[in-house]
């Protein structure tokens, strides 16, 4: 049984990686994210709306959340 004040510590703490590594575990995991994703990864491009009520329809109106 552990005291009061005490903490319990199980198993080891890996060392911080390098910012490289960090960046190519960061692109599989993104790579892997976007093969379960069913939607595609949209192409830029800039929706200009007159009216605020104009961007929530069309926003409404995508069926593709990566959109917005």
């Amino acid at each position: 049984m552990i005291g009061p004040g005490k903490i319990k510590i199980v198993g080891t703490r890996k060392q911080p990686s390098t910012p490289e590594e960090c960046l190519r575990r960061a692109h599989a995991l993104q790579q892997q994210a976007d093969r379960l994703n069913p939607y595609p990864r949209p192409r830029g491009f800039v929706f200009k709306a007159k009216t605020y009520a104009d961007y929530e329809a069309w926003r409404r109106s995508q069926k593709n959340p990566r959109l917005w």
